[in-house]
């Protein structure tokens, strides 16, 4: 499965934390599947033979996260040798998919390895297309396939809460509501490396839930007007003062004296995804980037312009200014939505699509966003979204594509 075939609106590509997630890519298939069971098996490989470990009690996306600590993926199959946390060749499968109607594991994984029952459906495996949502440090976090939603976890684990209401928020994207995880693994992070999670640029509070055991909360490297730090009796409220501080980086204390840093970016690009398919040609090959902005009278895709510039992995920079695409489809309805689209409360959403050229041989694509100039006279009126070289639809790695805030 093309993890980053855009499929219908609804999709939570950009997976946040709490309300506010670590981004990826638009990912192929409907959020949530109908009819999961609860039940799945986690596959590793051990010592070139395949170990699993059977799941009867997991969440759909609707019913919430599944947390499982790592000691209890203890092998199964006779060859006790268990799960080593964030092991590779290692993922989930349905129950339908690996064994029969009295749980013996179906003849036609005989003398298959983990990888191979792992591998992607095109290739005649089972393994459900993982779609990460998180994670640290000493979590891991994945989304199934759409039917579930788990976090694996280890001993060190520490994690804070973005708060997941949207009765709270003026703003709260739709894709926020099916898929993302509410808890930022804050383990193990220092201010060079922090936890990484992704806001709503125009939502100036975000609410961040601690245990009793976190003292502090303390933005670095900014002026002290920057951010409004209250104490609450969930944790604490993050007040931006400007839409100009999109990239803040706090300091979490704690009373056991450990420090923790937590990175919050501020961003209205939600989502950023390829149509780099087997049957794609070079010719037809795009990325696009989808914009969140308040919905109101007389605002729509045309009010914005985005400027992308294609970087391939010789250094080659070629920049581009999209104008917004007629055309956004709507999967379930099989209605064209236009310029413009609802994509959340208080929300409107367009997308913008730069061809690349190719579909190898890219470092990726930076997307920032302007307002649109009413007149030829007004060269510049504005910066929407994105500081700095803005968002980054990385694809220096092709089978791992993600979008990073720089």
């Amino acid at each position: 499965m093309n993890m980053s075939k855009f499929k219908k609106l609804a999709l939570a590509s950009v997976l946040f934390a709490g309300v506010f997630l670590p981004a990826t890519a638009f990912a192929e298939g409907e959020p949530g599947v109908g009819g999961f069971d609860g039940k799945a098996y986690f596959v590793w490989d051990c010592e070139g033979k395949v170990c699993y470990h059977q799941f009867d009690d997991l969440k759909s996306p609707d019913q919430g996260i599944s947390y499982k600590e790592d000691t209890v993926f203890t092998d199964e199959s006779g060859n006790n040798i268990n799960y080593v946390f964030k092991q590779a060749d290692a993922g989930w499968i349905l129950s339908a998919d690996f064994v029969d109607g009295t749980g013996k594991v179906l003849s036609k994984w005989d003398g298959k390895t983990a990888a191979q029952i792992l591998a992607s459906p095109d290739e005649g495996g089972a393994g459900l297309n993982p779609i990460n949502f998180g994670g640290g440090n000493n979590s891991i976090a994945v989304n199934a396939d759409w039917n579930f939603q788990v976090v694996i976890w280890r001993e060190g684990y520490k994690a804070v809460v973005l708060g997941d209401n949207p009765d709270d928020y003026t703003y709260f994207p739709e894709a926020w509501a099916r898929n993302y995880n509410y808890n930022i693994d804050i383990s193990g992070t220092t201010a060079s490396a922090p936890a990484v999670a992704t806001a709503y640029l125009k939502e100036n509070t975000i609410r961040l839930k601690t245990d009793e055991g976190i003292l502090s909360v303390t933005p670095l490297n900014v002026s002290l007007s920057a951010v409004t730090v209250a104490k609450t009796l969930t944790g604490f409220d993050l007040t931006f003062n400007s839409d100009y501080y999109d990239h803040v980086t706090f300091e979490v204390k704690s009373s056991s004296g450990k420090v923790y840093y937590l990175k919050i970016v501020r961003t209205a690009l939600l989502r950023v995804g390829d149509n780099f398919y087997p049957e794609t040609t070079d010719a037809q090959a795009k990325v696009t980037a989808e914009l969140s902005y308040p919905s109101g009278s007389g605002i729509d895709g045309d009010t914005y312009k985005v400027i992308a510039t294609v970087v391939d992995l010789n250094g080659k920079r070629t920049v581009y200014t999209l104008s917004s695409e007629d055309g956004s489809y709507d999967y379930e309805t099989g209605i064209n939505l236009g310029k413009s689209y609802e994509c959340g409360k208080g929300l409107a959403c367009s997308r913008y699509s730069v061809k690349t050229g190719k579909k190898m041989g890219l470092y990726g694509v930076y997307f920032s966003v302007i307002k649109n100039a009413p007149s030829i006279a007004d060269v510049y009126p504005g910066t929407f979204s994105g500081s700095n070289k803005g968002a980054l639809y990385n694809m220096s790695n092709p089978a791992h594509r993600e979008v990073i805030y720089e």
